[in-house]
This record gives structure tokens, C-alpha cells and sequence, in this order.
């Protein structure tokens, strides 16, 4: 399977989960200019955004999200509460996929 297959099943099986958990899924893939955001829920007083790494291996997972790579969800982010404002409080999320899996949710992990 080719990587935007894999990148696309693993943004599946993650939107997937989310509903299973009562999250609201506004979008998913919202782009602006060359910036991506894979999916945007609500549940609850929070608007969450959440980057899916589809993964092989586990070996420093810490590393998938470089400060640059959060720097640029914080812009589309931005450019998203714009268009659709909220008062709703803002979390970023990260979901790592294996094998078609969920392997690990971390909640809110810029800690804002």
C-alpha cells in the first residue's frame, strides 16, 4: 500500500475511534495554503485538534512532533478559529496508528 493509502486509512481509523468516543468531528484534512490539520472535534467545552502519525515502529515517538511541526498547526489553527470561531477551550491531541491500530492517544500535548 502506498504511503497516502496508509496516511489516509490511518485518518480513518482515528476519526473512527473519536466517534466512538462521543467527539464531534467538524472536519477532516482541513487545508489552508500548504498547511494541513487531519482532524478537528469538539466534545465537551474543548475544540481539539488532532495530528494522526500512521507508524512502524514505536522507537522515540517523542521525536514525530518537531517544534516546527507544532508551530505550524498553532498557524492553521489560527487561520481555522478564524473562519470558525468557538469560546470553546483549545487542545491539540496526537494519535499514533500501527498495524491499523490505535497505539497511543495523548491529550493536549502542547500543554496549553
Amino acid at each position: 500500500m502506498n504511503k497516502r493509502k496508509r496516511w489516509y486509512q490511518a485518518e480513518n481509523i482515528a476519526k473512527q475511534y473519536f466517534i466512538k468516543q462521543w467527539y464531534k468531528i467538524l472536519h477532516q484534512n482541513y487545508t489552508i495554503r500548504w498547511w494541513e490539520l487531519d482532524i478537528i472535534a469538539e466534545k465537551g467545552n474543548n475544540r481539539i485538534f488532532i495530528e494522526v502519525k500512521e507508524v512502524e515502529q514505536t522507537n522515540d515517538l517523542h521525536n514525530y512532533i518537531s517544534p516546527r511541526k507544532l508551530q505550524t498547526i498553532y498557524k492553521t489553527i489560527q487561520f481555522f478559529n478564524h473562519e470558525y470561531t468557538t469560546d470553546k477551550q483549545l487542545r491539540i491531541d496526537l494519535v499514533f496508528i500501527k498495524e491499523n491500530n490505535i497505539l497511543y492517544h495523548y491529550e493536549n500535548i502542547s500543554n496549553n
